[in-house]
């Protein structure tokens, strides 16, 4: 399972491989994700000044995001992929041919919500309240939210849709940074969270655990080093062919089944049910905390109907 583009969506891409030490450059970042420049300069036994025209490239068509990284002097440029697996459909018929919109949701940017303790959200520099206060998620501050955690209940994000109104939504993508909430942390803490969207469940996944055996790659430095520290990177699809949890089949429902359009509006649900023995908890990571510094990134690849 894979989300399909056009080829003339994706020249800029074969372009920038068309370069043998580019791809070189490339399988580098692969394998060590997180890698800086000058460590990619020393492996490829290059000048730094031929690396960056090569890196601002890759850069440029998507392929690689740089994120700066505080260094013992200062700040480092480290590279990470930005891109799984490309897929391309030949078929070349511009009536269907693939468009993509994209947006990013902050985690506080939930439209709805019931929650249990042990739960709360902070931003970049402070808990919003006192912690375990479902109340505390009506904040008027919510949106600036950067983390959030509750044990079971769910919260609900209104996606923007923003495609033309003859828009047929081909598939529909959400990436985001996810682990259970255990009291402090545990990386052995199952629990299960269910993803519905306007109200047709999805389907549901097991998070393994509450991750804090090291410090979140981005987290603010105020943040204490007892909890959660970061989560998985997850990515919830909903095409032609069904629903998917990376490349895992979630369910049977897919785009045709939930109608979706230019029209639509639409409610996605994270919720952690009560009453399981793996009803323990949730945790969303958004930008400037966990692993990934991302906040939930929405992709919706859609057509136009022929007139």
């Amino acid at each position: 399972m894979a989300d399909t583009t056009s080829l003339d969506a994706q020249l800029d891409v074969f372009q920038t491989l068309g370069s043998d030490l580019r791809i070189g450059i490339l399988k580098e970042i692969l394998a060590n994700r997180g890698t800086n420049l000058r460590q990619i300069a020393q492996k490829l036994d290059m000048s730094m000044s031929t690396l960056s025209p090569h890196i601002a490239k890759l850069e440029e068509c998507g392929l690689i995001r740089i994120v700066d990284m505080p260094a013992s002097h200062g700040v480092q440029k480290c590279c990470y992929p930005a891109m799984e697996r490309i897929v391309i459909d030949f078929t070349g018929d511009a009536a269907r041919q693939s468009r993509l919109y994209q947006a990013e949701i902050p985690v506080g940017g939930y439209s709805d919500f019931a929650v249990t303790p042990t739960c709360g959200l902070a931003t970049e520099s402070a808990f919003l309240g006192r912690l375990d206060e479902p109340r505390l998620f009506t904040h008027p501050d919510r949106r600036r939210a950067r983390i959030l955690w509750f044990t079971t209940g769910y919260v609900e994000y209104l996606l923007p849709n923003f495609i033309p109104g003859e828009g047929v939504i081909d598939s529909l993508s959400l990436s985001f940074e996810v682990s259970s909430e255990a009291p402090q942390h545990n990386n052995n803490w199952p629990s299960t969270i269910e993803f519905s969207l306007n109200g047709t469940a999805l389907g549901s996944w097991v998070c393994p655990g509450d991750f804090g055996d090291r410090r979140g790659l981005f987290n603010p430095e105020w943040w204490y080093d007892f909890l959660n520290q970061y989560g998985l990177m997850k990515k919830l699809t909903i095409n032609t062919e069904g629903t998917f949890l990376d490349e895992e089949p979630l369910s049977d429902v897919t785009v045709r089944d939930l109608g979706l359009n230019g029209q639509s509006v639409m409610k996605l649900r994270f919720a952690v049910p009560e009453g399981l023995a793996t009803s323990r908890g949730l945790t969303l990571y958004g930008q400037g905390f966990g692993d990934y510094n991302q906040d939930i990134r929405l992709a919706i690849r859609y057509h136009m109907e022929k007139q």
